[in-house]
């Protein structure tokens, strides 16, 4: 009895601490999206700004060009009106460049210890009847605060959640769309093996889930792959979200085949409050009396009625997931590795990065290296050591060196590893006068 009753107090611990961890996550979660909005926000209004400054000095250039193409302006005329002609092809382009990757840099302090850190996150599928309108943006809402700061959910993809547009065409808005979740359509039974592969690489889905506002992984299917898709998901699942609103064809047989899989006890049915009434003598007879008092949830536009006790019954479900996963999670001693070296990556990243711009090494006193004069003008080796750019390239190469120990033992650490030595690589770029 005493046995019994320490390990549910552990269990139950253990769940205690992964919902705080949960609520942490979702917060850096906003973090990102705010950074990676406010980077979106500034790209359109500066885009913005330089087309339509263009398009106001589009009518004098095109006046002068043929001036221009004469060389019929004056020395100074000639030589401004073509650094004017180059910026208006290439500023934009420039600022495009610029703004492309800047969100998931100015993020990486947030969001490197989801990446490197989460190792085992549990895998949700979402069940739910097709293209509801009203009742999809209460899912939405549900996955996105309840469901994804505990792990990777999946649904299958229809008119009300799918890949945004702006992330299937990223050429229009890149900063919004860089690291996103896009997996492409399921037409075929070989696609899904493919599938069943990416869903495992956990790094790039942390990263997915970090630059993603929705955090829900929807995956378009063909009318003929659809159950041979959803069979799969079901087998890699540490719980399964039914939503019974509406109990057509298609829910059911999913219902049916978590209990052919032997996942009924993980499923989590949720109900719209406006139907439970309606719907409470159904879904007694299909789900049975245990599971409707003690399984199922209801929700309202603004979210789940009963949060703390849905919050509390996925957690218990993850925890119990990841109890039966232990034997195959890395021991303490390489955890502690791993949460050393990806803090080590967080302090040391931006000071790495600052060495990159000439700005920042003009305040350190940096030596400059033009690479067009003459060797004998170079400062040299002996002039080149300086105490700041000294100290934080010789914490950068320690940080390096746990990243790699880690990320020989920890898979998601692997994507630090390369970070980290694209920024010893960049470092010195700070050190050249061009």
């Amino acid at each position: 009895m005493n046995t019994a009753t320490k390990s549910n107090s552990s269990v139950s611990e253990i769940s205690c601490r992964l919902i705080r961890v949960a609520q942490w996550r979702y917060a850096g979660a906003w973090v990102i999206t705010l950074v990676v909005a406010a980077i979106g926000a500034l790209f359109l209004g500066t885009l913005a700004y330089i087309l339509v400054r263009v398009a106001i000095s589009l009518p004098e250039v095109w006046r002068t060009y043929p001036a221009y193409q004469r060389r019929e302006l004056g020395l100074v005329d000639q030589g401004l009106f073509g650094i004017g002609l180059q910026l208006m092809i290439w500023l934009p382009a420039s600022v495009y460049a610029a703004l492309y990757v800047l969100p998931f840099i100015l993020t990486l302090p947030i969001s490197s210890p989801v990446i490197g850190l989460w190792q085992a996150p549990p895998c949700f599928l979402f069940l739910r009847p097709f293209n509801r309108g009203l009742l999809s943006r209460a899912l939405k809402r549900v996955a996105r605060r309840d469901v994804a700061p505990f792990g990777h959910i999946y649904t299958l993809s229809d008119a009300d959640i799918n890949v945004p547009w702006y992330v299937r065409i990223p050429i229009l808005l890149g900063q919004l769309a860089l690291f996103s979740f896009r997996m492409r359509r399921v037409r075929v039974s070989k696609q899904i093996e493919k599938l069943n592969r990416a869903v495992g690489r956990t790094w790039l889905r942390n990263i997915n889930w970090c630059m993603s506002f929705g955090k829900v992984f929807p995956i378009a299917s063909s009318d003929a792959c659809w159950r041979e898709l959803v069979s799969c998901l079901l087998k890699r699942s540490s719980a399964v979200i039914v939503d019974v609103s509406d109990l057509r064809a298609n829910v059911t047989w999913e219902i049916d085949q978590a209990k052919i899989f032997g996942v009924e006890s993980r499923i989590l049915y949720l109900i719209s409050s406006e139907r439970v009434d309606e719907s409470s003598a159904v879904l007694a007879q299909v789900l049975g009396e245990a599971a409707c008092a003690s399984r199922l949830f209801r929700y309202g536009r603004s979210g789940l009625v009963e949060r703390e006790r849905f919050t509390a019954a996925l957690a218990e479900m993850a925890t119990a997931e990841a109890a039966g996963k232990n034997s195959q999670q890395p021991r303490r001693s390489a955890n502690r590795l791993a949460i050393t070296s990806t803090a080590a990556f967080v302090v040391g990243m931006i000071p790495m990065l600052a060495l990159a711009f000439p700005g920042f090494g003009d305040q350190l006193g940096l030596p400059r290296w033009n690479p067009w004069e003459h060797p004998a003008y170079w400062p040299g080796v002996q002039k080149a050591v300086n105490a700041g750019a000294a100290a934080v390239g010789t914490f950068g190469a320690a940080t390096w060196i746990l990243l790699f120990v880690a990320a020989k033992r920890i898979e998601t650490i692997r994507f630090l590893f390369v970070v980290q030595t694209l920024l010893l690589l960049a470092a010195p770029i700070g050190m050249l006068d061009w």
